[in-house]
């Protein structure tokens, strides 16, 4: 290590902070909490800066946020929260848990601020208890979660007043939206849960790397992942990529800090949160759910545990103690499979059936209820066996099954399985069909993961080569991208069979990103958003990489970081010339016109945003490679930081509240119900966005099967007519109308629809 690097801080924080601000008297209680709950909330304050501010400020993005929301918004007014329902028909594309979140959301935006008041109430008085020690037994680690309460009391007062307040003049004006438009804080309550989410796993990871690996790397992967433009964008949405995302990587956390805090009185605790959160993801968005970390596990125990030395010894165990749990399973299987299946066929279920087809074999509803009940029952009682049998020896399992034993492998099961089991069990037993003529678990299972893995479904770029996700990838994660050699690099530094905690996390991370990118990679289905599920693992990775990086100095590092930087000055000129690569990183369509004059509009002289996006990103990459040449690990580190949080916060805070407003309807509807006259309508011409339903509470007009005369027809009522229609398509609808006067509302509004008053 150079001499430079060797008289600086001997902690990032310091070298940031300094020494003397961080050993003040007034963080003396903080510097008493255990590393790991500093650094979780430490993280999570930075990760609510982030994501927190203007999340409700602007409208749900079309086609996706509205979609979910519309069902949600059903499920409230129909009473029925089970069974998912869209416009006039059975939603069975995806599972009810983002669902689930929109409704509460939904609900809890018409409390507005006074939920806002009291939810600060209660955290900043739950806090202010603990942190006093009117909570017996307060401890450091209470101390810490009174101070996370009344931090979080204040924040979330704040950030929620923010978000409002400073957008648009009218924003808390009931007046312009109408009487009959969503609640103010419709899309605050939305959003809220899946920001929430985040920023949870967020939290939790941070937590469980500090106990693995320290502090640093634990930090550094946390903001990594918080500073991923993929990352911050999704959980700013409503979507059903942001829970499975989140819930798998705090799944991931609770089963790390099972593996490797061996001082914990909570093991069976954190790996029974693990099952949760895996069930969670299933719940979801289905079997990636805990497909992927069922895979990851398996080869991760495989890997650091059999041995050929072993096989015997695992033969033997399974001999001796395995049989007789495993036979009284099956016993039980056939028997509970058995009443199943005869009372299935005598109460003519339909449990798993599928549309009647001529000349082919099929096995019949009730004998998947009894294989379902069967396959229950004999997991239920060979995980009781075998705990018995457990406690009723001494001799120690071999490595696969002590491994199996620590990780609560049976009740870990069926406590997923308890968790997202019922609704699963109804859906396959509902036997009313979609708008596609199919039940549920037809469209679901067959359609929807194994059409979309084999042959594509629903996608604008279906196939795609293996580049597909580099490509991506390397706007996910900008600026990031210039470390991934270095992160590769560390990875191949680490070793399988470890005896270091870091080994353990580097090789979850690895199997985490690599069977991730296997199996999405090669599925027929491609959005630029699927990349999303390989972030958290790189992050990881890069993290540990930042931590060697800082511990070993630059010039053991260097010529990683020289492979970096043509990916980094690549990546960024891309995305400098060409800004729409970010939103089409998260949007469906990826032909939709981008508002260009955004970014094209001077704003500080004759500067526009792309230019000074292109001078902020080369003066960064300068003055980090400047500090590096200089062997400066401290202002290199600093430079970054400050880099990297600030390009966060402007898109976060400006261009993304500026881009919304061309991916929304809500300001046409605004407009719309704050102009309209009594029994005035609206109409859809030739749309399917999604957004024209949830706006309008499914009351608009869809006019797209025969839409010349459907136009024509609709526009001949009395009275005035409203409708939405793309720029693009406005010579169309004023031809269907003919001499009927039209009047476009606020027409720059919106780069792609535009409100029409038909007279």
């Amino acid at each position: 290590m150079s001499q430079v690097a060797t008289n600086e801080a001997a902690t990032l924080t310091e070298a940031i902070l300094g020494k003397e601000l961080i050993s003040a008297p007034i963080f003396s209680k903080v510097r008493a909490w255990p590393a790991e709950l500093r650094a979780a909330l430490f993280s999570v304050l930075l990760a609510s800066a982030v994501l927190l501010p203007y999340l409700g400020a602007v409208g749900l993005w079309d086609p996706w946020e509205v979609h979910y929301g519309e069902v949600a918004r059903e499920m409230i007014q129909r009473n029925d929260y089970v069974h998912p329902f869209w416009e006039n028909a059975w939603f069975f594309s995806k599972p009810a848990f983002t669902m689930w979140m929109q409704a509460l959301g939904l609900q809890a935006a018409d409390a507005g601020p006074v939920l806002a008041l009291l939810l600060a109430a209660l955290l900043g008085g739950l806090g202010y208890a603990l942190y006093q020690g009117k909570v017996k037994g307060a401890s450091a680690t209470k101390e810490f979660w009174g101070v996370l309460g009344l931090v979080f009391g204040a924040f979330f007062l704040l950030l929620f007043v923010w978000s409002k307040a400073v957008t648009f003049p009218w924003r808390f004006s009931t007046v312009p939206m109408g009487p009959d438009a969503l609640p103010l804080f419709t899309e605050w309550g939305f959003r809220l849960p899946f920001a929430g989410f985040s920023i949870l796993a967020i939290g939790l990871l941070t937590y469980a790397m500090t106990i693995a690996v320290n502090a640093r790397a634990a930090l550094a992967s946390a903001l990594v992942l918080i500073t991923m433009p993929l990352y911050f964008l999704l959980s700013r949405q409503a979507v059903t990529d942001t829970p499975i995302i989140s819930a798998t990587i705090a799944g991931v956390a609770c089963a790390m800090v099972g593996l490797f805090d061996k001082t914990t009185r909570f093991r069976s605790e954190w790996w029974y949160g693990s099952y949760v959160f895996f069930a969670i993801a299933t719940l979801a968005k289905g079997l990636l759910g805990f497909g992927i970390p069922m895979l990851v596990f398996i080869a991760y125990v495989a890997l650091r545990e059999m041995t050929w030395k072993s096989i015997g010894a695992h033969f033997k165990w399974m001999f001796t103690h395995m049989l007789m749990p495993m036979g009284a399973g099956l016993g039980a299987a056939v028997i509970v499979g058995g009443i199943a299946y005869m009372l299935g066929k005598q109460w003519n279920t339909t449990f798993m059936a599928v549309p009647v087809i001529d000349n082919v074999s099929r096995i019949s509803a009730p004998t998947w209820l009894g294989i379902m009940w069967g396959s229950l029952a004999f997991w239920t009682v060979t995980t009781i066996l075998l705990g018995r049998e457990k406690k009723a020896t001494t001799e120690r399992p071999p490595p696969v099954f002590a491994m199996a034993y620590d990780m609560r492998l049976g009740t870990g099961i069926l406590l997923f399985l308890a968790v997202c089991l019922p609704w699963y069990y109804e859906m396959f037993t509902f036997w009313r069909v979609d708008d596609e003529s199919k039940i549920f678990w037809f469209r679901f299972i067959i359609h929807d993961h194994f059409a979309r893995l084999g042959s594509g479904v629903h996608t604008t770029t279906p196939g795609g080569d293996f580049t597909y996700f580099i490509l991506q990838g390397g706007y996910a994660m900008f600026p990031w991208v210039a470390i991934v050699p270095g992160a590769l690099a560390t990875a191949g530094r680490l070793k399988i069979r470890g005896l270091s905690a870091a080994d353990g996390v580097g090789l979850i991370a690895v199997l985490w990103f690599v069977i991730t990118w296997a199996l999405i990679g090669s599925s027929a289905t491609k959005f630029h958003h699927y990349t999303a599920p390989m972030l958290p693992p790189l992050a990881i990775l890069m993290g540990i990489f930042l931590d060697k990086l800082w511990e070993e100095g630059i010039d053991a590092h260097g010529l990683v970081l020289l492979f970096g930087l043509p990916l980094f000055i690549l990546v960024g000129k891309d995305l400098a010339a060409t800004p729409k690569h970010f939103t089409d990183l998260f949007v469906y369509n990826y032909d939709r016109p981008y508002p260009t004059f955004l970014t094209e509009t001077p704003v500080l002289g004759s500067n526009n945003i792309k230019q000074l996006m292109g001078m902020g990103m080369a003066l960064a990459g300068v003055a980090i490679g400047l500090f590096a040449l200089l062997r400066s690990r401290a202002m290199m580190f600093t430079a970054g930081l400050a880099s990297v949080m600030a390009f966060a916060l402007w898109f976060n805070w400006s261009h993304w509240v500026q881009l919304s407003h061309h991916w929304t309807q809500r300001d046409q509807f605004w407009r719309y119900y704050t102009q309209r006259r009594p029994n005035e309508p609206i109409a859809a011409f030739l749309m399917n966005w999604r957004g024209e339903t949830f706006y309008s509470r499914n009351t608009v007009k869809q006019i797209k099967d025969n839409p010349q005369v459907g136009m024509k027809n609709y526009a001949e009522q009395p009275g005035r007519e409203w409708s939405l229609v793309e720029h693009a398509r406005l010579g169309m609808l004023k031809s269907a109308v003919g001499d009927r006067q039209i009047t476009l509302v606020d027409k720059d509004l919106n780069n792609k629809f535009v409100l029409v008053i038909i007279e």
